[in-house]
């Protein structure tokens, strides 16, 4: 049974994303003659196919990407050390639909990273870049980052348009204890588009989030070894 992500999720701040098994892994073998890569939800819907298409650059590219990715911030004495855990498995796909490629990567979790492809030249979407988050891909190709942080919980989403962010938005939930139990102290809701970040109210922040529920990337199927030749 895969494992869905909602963003507008209100959890408990005890909440991981290793709770409740929603980061476990189940490597799924590769199939070299699968063309595309399903999603399907415990919840009745639909499966969304993530096309696969060719790797638009060589694998010694993305590994030298790879190693420059680090944590942004130490968590519990710990960075992430992207150069000492390399690629395991990876997906090239296209989740905005406009012929350049978007590589899904992982290694040991929590290490995983998205990238696009185009001018030639590889960019960076998005990263694990601590340890207490996920990454899911909505049926619309939008992509997610949820976790606690800091006391709160937080989901933001990525909309791509031509393989550039377009859109982004965040929500963010903290918590308090009363009477002995943890209580949600309110949300807040942000959305930024190019460089400009705005507090919005909640209906206006679902008027522009993408389809609510997505995948972890853990559970998506179709990976193939990055290992291999």
């Amino acid at each position: 049974m895969r494992k869905i992500l909602s963003v507008m999720v209100f959890a408990s701040a005890l909440l991981t994303p290793s709770s409740c098994g929603l980061l476990q892994t189940n490597d799924a073998e590769t199939n070299d003659a699968d063309s595309v890569t399903s999603i399907m939800t415990d919840e009745g819907l639909e499966f969304t196919e993530l096309k696969k298409v060719p790797l638009p650059c060589s694998k010694e590219l993305l590994s030298a990407a790879w190693k420059h990715l680090n944590s942004a911030e130490p968590q519990r004495g710990k960075t992430l050390d992207y150069k000492q855990h390399t690629p395991v498995f990876f997906i090239s796909t296209d989740l905005d639909g406009d012929d350049c490629p978007e590589i899904l990567l992982r290694g040991e979790p929590p290490y995983a990273a998205i990238f696009t492809y185009f001018d030639d030249s590889l960019h960076l979407i998005t990263h694990v870049d601590y340890s207490q988050i996920g990454l899911s891909i909505t049926p619309d190709g939008a992509i997610i980052r949820s976790g606690n942080r800091d006391g709160a919980f937080q989901s933001k989403f990525i909309v791509l348009k031509d393989s550039r962010i377009a859109l982004t938005g965040e929500s963010r939930e903290t918590f308090s204890i009363q009477n002995n139990e943890m209580v949600s102290s309110g949300t807040e809701y942000m959305l930024q588009r190019d460089s400009e970040k705005q507090k919005v109210s909640k209906e206006e922040f679902l008027q522009a989030a993408p389809a609510i529920r997505g995948t972890y990337i853990e559970d998506i199927e179709g990976w193939e070894d990055f290992r291999k030749p």
